[in-house]
C-alpha cells in the first residue's frame, strides 16, 4: 500500500475575527490530519469582563461529551478555559481544543467561538487536509486477534443492591449521623445553648473598622479595580450611617445623604470629608474616572478618621449601686 506522509507541520494561525468588543482567534498545530484523527486547536478570546458567553464547543446536554460542531467535525475534548486579566475591565480567555474530522479532502472549520445573547463571535476559519486511512485489502491471511482482558473497576465489585438502592444508604448514614450528633449535642447541653443564646449585636463602630481593615488588605486598587473598591467603601460608610445614627443611607442618593450627614452629625469636618468620599466615589463608579494612587489613599484614610470622629462616647460606669430598703 501506498504510504501518505504529511509534509512538515505548519502553524495556521490567522487573523481574529472581531465583532465589537469581542476578539476571538483560533490556530491548529497541524493542517494535515488523517481520517478520524485528533487534531490540536488552541482559540483565545478577548472580550469585556462584563459578557457572559457559552462557547460553541461546549455541549447543550451534558450527558454528551462529543459535540459535533459542524457536519463531519466534532470536538472530542473542550480543555478548561484559562482566563487572564488584561486590565481596563477586559479579560483574555484560552481554551484548547481536539477537533476530529470524519470526511476527507479539504475540510474547514468556521464555527469555533462563543455565544452571548443573540451575538455570535467566530474565529477565522480553520482549514484542515484530511486524508484518507490506509486500508486492508486483506490480500493475505491474518490470524485472529489475541483475547481481549477487559480493564476492571472497583465499582464492578459493588453488589447489585447496592449499586441500585445507594441513595437509600446515603440517606440512612445521613439520618444516623444527624441522629448520633443531635444526640450528643442534646446530653452535653450543646444544642440548648446554641438555640436560647442569641448572637451578641456587633457595634456599628466595631463592624465598620473591621470592614475597612478587611477592604485594605484585599488591594483592589492595586489590582486595576477601582470601580469595585470604591463601591464596598462607600457601602460600609452607608451602613455605618444607618447602624451609628439611623440615617437610612442605604436607600438614598449621595445628595440625600450629604444633607442627612449635614443635618445629624455634630462635627462638621466630619462632613465635608464624608462628602469628598462619595463625590470621588461617583466619579469612578459613574464617569470612569481613573484617579490616582494617592487619591485612593486619601480617600480611605478619610473614611477612617469619619469613623473615628464619630465613634460614641465611652459611657462612664455608675459610681454607685442603689441600695435596697
Amino acid at each position: 500500500m501506498k504510504r501518505l506522509f504529511t509534509i512538515t507541520a505548519a502553524t495556521a494561525i490567522g487573523i481574529a475575527a472581531w465583532a465589537g468588543p469581542v476578539q476571538v482567534s483560533a490556530g491548529v498545530d497541524s493542517v494535515d490530519v488523517k481520517q478520524g484523527a485528533l487534531r490540536r486547536v488552541d482559540v483565545e478570546v478577548i472580550q469585556p469582563r462584563a459578557i457572559v458567553a457559552r462557547w460553541l464547543s461546549d455541549p447543550v446536554d451534558s450527558a454528551h461529551r462529543v459535540v459535533e460542531i459542524q457536519p463531519g467535525v466534532e470536538i472530542n475534548y473542550s480543555g478548561p478555559v484559562d482566563t487572564t486579566d488584561l486590565g481596563n475591565d477586559r479579560l483574555q480567555l484560552h481554551r484548547t481544543l481536539l477537533v476530529q474530522p470524519w470526511d476527507s479532502g479539504e475540510v474547514v472549520i468556521s464555527n469555533i467561538g462563543i455565544v452571548s445573547g443573540i451575538d455570535t463571535f467566530r474565529s477565522n476559519p480553520i482549514v484542515l487536509k484530511v486524508y484518507t486511512a490506509d486500508v486492508d485489502t486483506m490480500t493475505t491471511v491474518h490470524d485472529f486477534m489475541p483475547e481481549a482482558t477487559q480493564k476492571r473497576h472497583f465499582w464492578d465489585w459493588v453488589p447489585d443492591w447496592l449499586y441500585d438502592y445507594w441513595w437509600a444508604v446515603l440517606l440512612a448514614v445521613v439520618a444516623l449521623g444527624a441522629g448520633i450528633v443531635s444526640y450528643v449535642l442534646y446530653r452535653k447541653g450543646g444544642l440548648r445553648q446554641v438555640l436560647s443564646t442569641p448572637a451578641k449585636p456587633v457595634p456599628p463602630y466595631e463592624k465598620a473598622i473591621t470592614q475597612l481593615n478587611i477592604l485594605r488588605t484585599r488591594q483592589l486598587c492595586e489590582k486595576g479595580q477601582e470601580k469595585e473598591y470604591y463601591t464596598e467603601l462607600t457601602e460600609i460608610l452607608r451602613q455605618y450611617l444607618e447602624g451609628r445614627f439611623g440615617i437610612n443611607a442605604m436607600e438614598m442618593t449621595t445628595p440625600q445623604i450629604k444633607r442627612a450627614v449635614y443635618a445629624t452629625v455634630a462635627e462638621k469636618s466630619a462632613s465635608t470629608m464624608m462628602n469628598e468620599i462619595l463625590e470621588m466615589a461617583d466619579y469612578v463608579k459613574f464617569a470612569r474616572m481613573r484617579p490616582l494612587p494617592e487619591d485612593n489613599v486619601r480617600a480611605f484614610s478619610q473614611a477612617m478618621q469619619f469613623v473615628e470622629n464619630t465613634k460614641p462616647e465611652p459611657q462612664p460606669e455608675a459610681e454607685g449601686k442603689e441600695v435596697a430598703k
